[in-house]
């Protein structure tokens, strides 16, 4: 009797022990099926009944992802008697919910027969939160890499606009006054064609660094979409269908409205080309509510707040997770060679960075994917003009109005000069703000437009609209660079109502600026 007392003192003893320890604790025989376990194994882990225990491979825990090491592992402790350490993913109750465990493995022999004896100590909150500090530090590295390329888009934006500026203007000019039968024709299209191409990729480049200079404005979100949506459609063939789903309910965003152009076409582009054959493009818009400050999910962090949606799906080839993890770089592209700069991408996710939003990317190989950008919501009431172009037809009052043009460049200012001259204005011309102080002194009769450029020596184009307004109060002003935004803003000129021309411009726009921002209401009203 004292023996069979002192058996279940040492078996209570024991059991007691067992369920103490904090996690996990499972003993498995050659086979891999139980033979101890405790509480927190059983109810936690596996969701079986003691005797559902006694019949389960313990293997079957283990993440699909995780049992070809954990069986290697226990393999491993089996041959050798070492102890193991390793750190995996268990399902709870056969998943899809799982818990990260830090695991311990010994071997012991009893009765000639191996065991292993193991315990698993719960490191979920601890893998989350290097996980979570993965994602900043990556969500970092891409900022530090748009640091990179808005520096470098800086220094070569200016120089590089105001050429563009030159070649672009006197090519429209030369092609305005020649029909396709000259056999030139073809030689200004390749000109003009080879200069907006180049345009483009400088905005990009901007676009991506966000050195561009906006001008923000409340707009519908599903009448913006909708109106870019029409001049897109001839992009894709017969093959494609087009599907457009609005759901945003009048909902309304603070944006460039040309960031809006970007954006969508951007990603409209980069499901067509995803598509092979025949396919769908879907464009779907909603709006919802981010409940809290999330960094765990997606690319971007995301706040919380009221957003609207714009998703772009395809049905398309797809991506690998190695893709996915590297699309938002700049010059990255998957693209045949000269059919892709790799700043598509890259050009969203710094729109969307600039305009406080975030985004997020899902696909697998050959099953499409799904681009959704996600703009804060605005509550103000929606500008009146949308972003689409505004005409202003040539007036026969334009001869009675005056420009004054102040540019240091000189191809530039001559240029400006040329157009609007033959655009029927009277044109003053100055090369510094001092000879425009000059200039307008002279000029008795009244200025009625200033068209400046921003960076001058001595003087900003800022600041020489704030000393013509002291004796031209009714002056007006367009602001023209090619420099980046932050160098602009630096020169205090920037903020909403801002009449801006970025080089390069078309001889269009520059005559359609002129028009527009003359038929604004006088200062003085």
């Amino acid at each position: 009797m004292p023996q069979s007392h002192d058996a279940e003192r040492a078996s209570a003893i024991t059991r007691h022990i067992i369920e103490s320890i904090p996690g996990a604790f499972y003993m498995l025989d050659s086979q891999g099926k139980y033979v101890r376990w405790n509480a927190f194994q059983r109810d936690v882990i596996v969701g079986e009944t003691d005797e559902g225990m006694a019949v389960f491979n313990a293997i079957e825990t283990f993440h699909p992802d995780d049992r070809e090491a954990a069986l290697a592992g226990i393999q491993q402790i089996m041959l050798t008697g070492e102890e193991d350490i390793a750190e995996g993913r268990v399902l709870l109750h056969g998943g899809p919910d799982y818990l990260w465990l830090l695991m311990t493995g010994h071997r012991v022999i009893i009765d000639g027969e191996p065991f292993i004896i193991g315990t698993g100590v719960d490191i979920t909150a601890r893998k989350k939160a290097e996980e979570d500090a993965a994602r900043l530090e990556q969500q970092l590295l891409q900022s530090q890499k748009m640091e990179v390329v808005g520096k470098l888009a800086g220094g070569i934006a200016h120089d590089f606009n105001n050429m563009l500026a030159v070649i672009l203007g006197h090519a429209e000019m030369l092609s305005d006054g020649m029909g396709p039968e000259d056999e030139r024709y073809g030689n200004l299209e390749a000109i003009l064609g080879a200069t907006q191409r180049l345009d483009n990729l400088t905005r990009q480049l901007l676009a991506f660094a966000r050195s561009q200079v906006v001008l923000p404005k409340v707009l519908d979100f599903d009448e913006s979409v909708d109106g870019t949506l029409g001049l897109l459609r001839r992009l894709i063939g017969e093959n494609i269908e087009l599907r457009w789903l609005p759901g945003a309910d009048g909902g309304r965003v603070k944006i460039d409205p040309s960031q809006i152009d970007q954006i969508i076409a951007n990603l409209f582009v980069n499901a067509r080309d995803a598509i092979s054959g025949s396919g769908t493009i879907t464009i779907e818009t909603r709006r919802f509510t981010q409940p809290e400050k999330d960094v765990s999910a997606g690319v971007m962090e995301r706040k919380p707040g009221s957003y609207l949606s714009l998703s772009v799906t395809d049905t398309g080839k797809g991506m690998s997770p190695e893709m996915i993890h590297r699309i938002f770089e700049p010059f990255y592209t998957t693209k045949d060679i000269g059919k892709g700069t790799g700043l598509g991408l890259s050009t969203v996710y710094g729109l969307v960075k600039q305009n406080g939003g975030f985004l997020d990317v899902s696909s697998e190989p050959e099953k499409g994917s799904r681009f959704t950008v996600c703009i804060p919501e605005c509550t103000v009431a929606a500008n009146t003009q949308t972003h689409s172009a505004v005409s202003h037809q040539k007036s026969s009052e334009d001869g009675g109005k005056v420009v004054l043009v102040v540019e240091d460049e000189a191809d530039i200012l001559r240029l400006c000069a040329f157009v609007l001259r033959g655009e029927g204005f009277t044109v003053l011309t100055a090369s510094s703000p001092s000879e425009a102080l000059e200039v307008a002194r002279r000029h008795a009769a009244g200025i009625d437009l200033l068209l400046t450029d921003v960076i001058m020596p001595a003087m900003n184009g800022g600041d020489l609209h704030r000393a013509l307004l002291e004796t031209h109060p009714a002056l007006r002003a367009v602001f023209m660079s090619g420099y980046t935004a932050d160098i602009i803003g630096e020169k205090g000129v920037a903020g909403e109502g801002l009449n801006f021309l970025q080089k390069p411009f078309s001889v269009r726009n520059l005559t359609g600026k002129v028009r527009e921002v003359l038929d604004l209401p006088s200062p003085l009203q």
